[in-house]
C-alpha cells in the first residue's frame, strides 16, 4: 500500500493510501482531515470542504494537478506540501526536512502599515502588500478622493434614476 509523507502547517503527517487510483486532490483532502484531527479547535476550520489549497512536491516545489491520479503523480514515499489558500508563507522561510520545504504557518496579521495617497504606490510596495508585508492605511488626502467619487457616483445614480422616472 503507498504511503505519503505530507506537511501541512508545520506538521508532518504519514498517509497511507489503500488505493493508488485516488487523486492529489483525495490526498490533499485526507491530510486536511488528518491535520484538524489533530487540533484542538479543529486548525481554524469548520471542515474539510471549506478549506482550499494546493498541493507541491517537497523536492523541487513543483505543483501538482489534483486531479491527476496519485500512481501517475507521485511515487510511494514521496514528501508533499499541502498550501492552503490565505495562509502566509513564514517571513523568515525557514527551511524544514526534506530539502526545499518551506513552512507554511497561519497567516500573522502585519505589524506595519503603508500609507495609500492615491499617487505615489510603487510597483515594489505593490509586490509587498501582496506578499502581506504590510496593512494599508488611506491618507486624509487620499480619503478625501474617495469621498469626492463616491459623491460623484452617487449624483450619477441620483440623475439616471431620476431621467428613468421621467420616462
Amino acid at each position: 500500500m503507498p504511503r505519503y509523507t505530507v506537511h501541512v502547517r508545520g506538521e508532518w503527517l504519514a498517509v497511507p493510501c489503500q488505493d493508488a487510483q485516488l487523486t492529489v486532490g483525495w490526498l490533499g483532502r485526507e491530510a486536511v482531515r488528518r491535520y484538524m484531527k489533530n487540533k484542538p479547535d479543529n486548525g481554524g476550520f469548520a471542515s474539510v470542504d471549506d478549506v482550499h489549497f494546493l498541493v507541491r512536491r517537497c523536492k523541487g516545489l513543483g505543483l501538482l494537478d489534483n486531479e491527476d491520479p496519485l500512481e501517475v503523480a507521485l511515487e510511494d514515499n514521496e514528501f508533499v506540501e499541502v498550501v492552503i489558500e490565505g495562509d502566509a508563507m513564514s517571513p523568515d522561510f525557514i527551511p524544514s526536512q526534506p530539502e526545499g520545504v518551506y513552512l507554511y504557518s497561519k497567516y500573522r496579521e502585519p505589524e506595519k502599515y503603508m500609507d495609500l495617497d492615491g499617487d505615489s504606490l510603487t510597483t515594489e510596495d505593490l509586490i509587498n502588500l501582496g506578499k502581506g508585508h504590510y496593512k494599508i492605511k488611506l491618507t486624509s488626502a487620499a480619503e478625501k478622493k474617495v469621498q469626492k467619487s463616491r459623491e460623484v457616483i452617487d449624483s450619477i445614480i441620483k440623475e439616471k434614476t431620476g431621467n428613468s422616472r421621467s420616462t
